[in-house]
């Protein structure tokens, strides 16, 4: 494995994390991002008749929520170190870090949500907006997983299929919260960015004491 690569993947993420949160900061704090959300927003409102993708969109907003998202967290990090505590402690810490400083972060912006056309079983939806702690939690939690789940994986195929489901996850999640008009798009971005770089930045480290563990087993 290369370090170099995941660190500059982490590198460019975060980069691109910073240039967008410095834009919303500076000029987009109580509306849209030009380019990035209005069109999109816009197409998100015209699919929110559709009766299946809102029962969707708001299963993944519970699960993924603040209460419930952290009780699967544990769920999944207590049976992870039963097996394997080097991958639960890289689980837990990258998703402490990364929910953690998100909160933080949006604190500092200070983004308010978008209104307009927010689904009406979302109405009371409280917090900031930038950037989305729900895609920044599925970013880390399925990336993580994946990343666990491939020293496992043996085919090529079933490493592919890994992938193609963890991303299929992540994404979902970053439509749900446009659908349900909880977020804009650029708060999604963002929120994928920070999860990806904080990923990048530990995952060899993660590699380093699992070989380790593994040899003195």
């Amino acid at each position: 494995m290369n370090k170099k690569i995941y660190y500059s993947l982490g590198a460019v993420a975060l980069a691109l994390f910073i240039i967008l949160t410095v834009i919303v900061k500076l000029h987009y704090t109580h509306s849209p991002m030009p380019y990035i959300d209005p069109y999109l927003q816009t197409a998100a409102w015209h699919l929110q008749d559709n009766t299946f993708l809102i029962q969707v969109s708001s299963i993944v907003a519970v699960l993924l929520g603040d209460a419930l998202g952290a009780i699967v967290a544990l769920i999944i990090i207590a049976v992870l170190f039963i097996k394997d505590k080097v991958s639960a402690i890289w689980l837990a810490l990258v998703s402490g870090i990364a929910v953690g400083g998100n909160a933080l972060i949006k604190l500092i912006i200070g983004r308010e949500r978008p209104e307009l056309h927010r689904f009406p079983a979302f109405f009371d939806q409280t917090g900031k907006s930038f950037a989305s702690g729900h895609t920044t939690f599925a970013v880390v939690l399925f990336g993580c997983l994946f990343f666990i789940l491939l020293q496992y994986l043996t085919s090529i195929w079933s490493k592919y299929l890994a992938g193609l489901v963890t991303l299929f996850l992540i994404f979902l999640t970053m439509f749900s919260r446009v659908l349900l008009w909880v977020h804009y798009p650029s708060d999604t971005l963002g929120g994928l960015l920070w999860g990806v770089s904080i990923i990048c930045f530990t995952y060899p480290t993660y590699l380093h004491y699992k070989k380790r563990a593994l040899q003195a087993s």
